[in-house]
């Protein structure tokens, strides 16, 4: 990916068209995906100066219903910009890229998404309940099924990550049951990740929380979901799939086997050196830790390293 892939600007007095959010929204498309193989530190560079092409563009003169599409298109590109910078271990970057995402996002499943977004940036960061502030704020103008799954299962992970057992387990049974009724196949754009798959990730990190706040007996189904979300995710999904085995190796070692949990991490550990995300390194840290608790020697020595080595996310 190039920064000469910017879409052409149109002439001097034409107006903005069609092609035009045909040809951001596919650029888009094509980073995004970059985003999810590599991580956020592999695209923000190209990101930002397709942002760039889109202010100057925004000038030019279109029909209010190219006007209304091309706000979506550019919003859809802001929340994208937010999600790398978030990615990247740029939370102030992540803010202010959102917050432009909401002023020109005209679809209400994408302000619901991009809330969602917003929402992760603080559970990442160790705010639960701030998190689940913003993804009831989403759900209030959320419409599809689609969006109400990813929004009642991050919920549930809140509620998992606050020791709350019966108001997660009740909203990771209401993300599977809109799961169900939801046309997956004609999601958009910005929230096709969350597939069957994805589902059982977010499934997995629900019961690993509650391993480690309420019971720790929640690790057999955590590892059993996170097998299914490891086996399905291709690697086009190398991020996600990295998540899910850093959490699949910690409930290995809670369940006290630190062989596989160390044979698991090793995995992580391979994927994670090809990926530019702070994020993906900060997944590792509870992992450590544990393993610093438990005396996993060969676990602690794998992950150390990585910890370690100077960051190449930006």
């Amino acid at each position: 990916m190039h920064d000469d892939a910017s879409p052409s600007l149109p002439p001097p007095h034409a107006k903005i068209g069609l092609v035009h959010i045909r040809h951001l929204r596919a650029m888009t498309s094509a980073l995004r995906a970059v985003d999810y193989r590599y991580g956020g530190g592999a695209c923000r560079t190209q990101v930002e100066a397709m942002l760039s092409w889109c202010d100057k563009a925004f000038a030019h003169s279109a029909s209010a219903a190219v006007r209304r599409d091309f706000r979506d298109a550019i919003a859809e590109l802001h929340a994208l910009a937010g999600w790398t910078a978030f990615d990247a271990g740029l939370g102030g970057s992540a803010h202010r890229h959102f917050l432009l995402a909401l002023d020109f996002a005209q679809d209400e499943d994408l302000v619901a998404n991009i809330r969602y977004r917003m929402g992760r940036v603080h559970l990442h960061h160790g705010g639960p309940a701030e998190a689940l502030g913003m993804f009831r704020l989403a759900g209030i103008v959320a419409n599809s099924h689609h969006t109400k799954a990813i929004l009642a299962a991050n919920q549930a992970w809140c509620y998992a990550e606050m020791g709350d057992r019966v108001a997660a387990l009740a909203l990771l049974g209401r993300a599977h049951d809109e799961f169900a009724r939801a046309d997956v196949d004609r999601a958009a754009p910005w929230a096709a990740f969350f597939d069957v798959h994805d589902l059982a990730g977010i499934t997995g990190a629900v019961y690993t929380s509650l391993a480690s706040t309420v019971d720790r007996g929640f690790a057999r189904p955590a590892i059993t979901s996170l097998r299914q979300a490891v086996t399905g995710y291709r690697d086009d999904m190398a991020r996600s799939r990295t998540f899910a085995l850093i959490a699949l190796s910690l409930n290995h070692l809670l369940e006290g086997d630190a062989d596989e949990a160390a044979v698991t991490a090793g995995l992580a550990v391979v994927q994670t050196g090809d990926m530019m995300s702070a994020r993906t390194r900060k997944k590792l840290d509870p992992l450590h830790a544990e393993a610093g608790r438990r005396r996993a020697t060969t676990l602690r020595e794998l992950i150390t390293p990585l910890l370690a080595a100077p960051s190449h996310a930006a």
